[in-house]
């Protein structure tokens, strides 16, 4: 969960939104872990140095990040995530995008919109028109805060017309699919090749079956200027803060040894569980909440598990209709002469059965 202070200043520019800094017996400032990038990317260069590549990582862990002034949120958050280190290109960034999606898919976590934006297609645009840097400077600073109004006054400020200009106006609402990117190619040809690769992701995200979802948004940025590429989120109807985020970060790697490009994402499991707790955005669990499993009826629940089916275990005045309601299971079990009494959340059915596990497994 630490770091040392300047390799994460070093790589973000500065600690991000003020972070958790403390001093070791060295006197030595170091913080608590603002992101897993850094990790990561020490990881693989100095733990897999001879691995012919692409190397895929995934973890579960903690990042610490001050809350924004007025917004009640948990500093410590457990994110999860992967990470594609050696691989380049659009078929790279597809793989990770659609694991993203299936991920998502996999928690049941309802209908996920992707947002795919380009860095390097965002800084070709606003590169194509001839301000100064310090007025670039307050376009990018508008587009993070996602600040609308900013960004046109800061725009307008620079006195700048033509058909880049008005592309570059539109910038913070630009939404869709590829027939998007073809208007930015017309307006500005020197984009055409960030246009091509982010055109091509899209296709790809298609082929691995998670093109419904997605398009590009050309107001994602990132906070954190490691990243050199595409980058995306993913949000959940009914929550406002994105349930995951990630990017291409090509330029990390090659402060742990060898030059290797990287794209990866992490998954907010405290807005995920969040989406879950909702109620509205998943079906039941497969499973079965069993009172008196946790003594007379052991031998019903090893029966059930060894089917592969989930057992929530509870003592014999227990309430499994509550408790299933409360987390989300399918089944609610109690004993009933030499058999259970079981209903059936999904489909709101009731049922005798002698032996649990074989009934329940018959129910797939």
């Amino acid at each position: 969960s630490l770091e040392f202070s300047a390799a994460v200043s070093d790589v973000s520019g500065s600690l991000p939104a003020g972070g958790y800094r403390m001093f070791d017996p060295q006197g030595r400032v170091i913080v608590l872990r603002p992101d897993y990038t850094l990790a990561i990317s020490r990881l693989a260069g100095t733990r897999f140095p001879d691995h012919p590549g692409p190397v895929r990582l995934s973890y579960i862990g903690r990042v610490f990040r001050p809350p924004p002034t007025g917004k009640p949120r948990p500093a410590e958050q457990l994110q999860a995530g992967a990470e594609l280190i050696d691989a380049s290109g659009p078929e790279a960034d597809a793989e990770v995008i659609s694991l993203m999606i299936a991920s998502l898919a996999a928690a049941d976590a309802g209908d996920v919109r992707v947002a795919i934006g380009d860095v390097e297609l965002t800084e070709e645009l606003i590169r194509s028109v001839e301000v100064t840097e310090t007025a670039r400077e307050q376009l990018r600073r508008a587009l993070r805060e996602r600040d609308i109004v900013g960004w046109g006054a800061a725009l307008k400020a620079t006195g700048v017309s033509g058909e880049s200009a008005e592309i570059l106006a539109r910038l913070p609402r630009i939404r869709g699919g590829p027939e998007v990117l073809e208007e930015i190619v017309a307006a500005v040809p020197g984009a055409e090749g960030s246009c091509r690769w982010l055109a091509r992701t899209l296709e790809l995200i298609e082929a691995h079956g998670g093109g419904a979802s997605v398009s590009v948004d050309l107001s994602v940025v990132r906070d954190r200027p490691y990243y050199s590429g595409v980058v995306f989120e993913a949000h959940v109807s009914g929550v406002a803060t994105p349930v995951a985020a990630g990017g291409r970060y090509d330029r990390l790697s090659g402060r742990f040894g060898e030059h290797r490009s990287a794209a990866g994402f992490g998954i907010s499991l405290q807005v995920l569980n969040r989406v879950l707790s909702s109620g509205a955005s998943r079906p039941s669990r497969e499973g079965v909440v069993v009172a008196g499993a946790m003594n007379g009826g052991l031998a019903a629940a090893a029966s059930v598990r060894s089917a592969g089916i989930a057992v929530v275990a509870l003592p014999p005045d227990g309430d499994p209709e509550a408790v299933a309601a409360a987390e989300g299971w399918r089944y609610a079990a109690r004993p009933a002469g030499v058999g259970f009494d079981v209903l059936d959340r999904e489909t709101d059915e009731r049922f005798a059965c002698a032996d649990l596990g074989e009934a329940l497994s018959s129910r797939r």
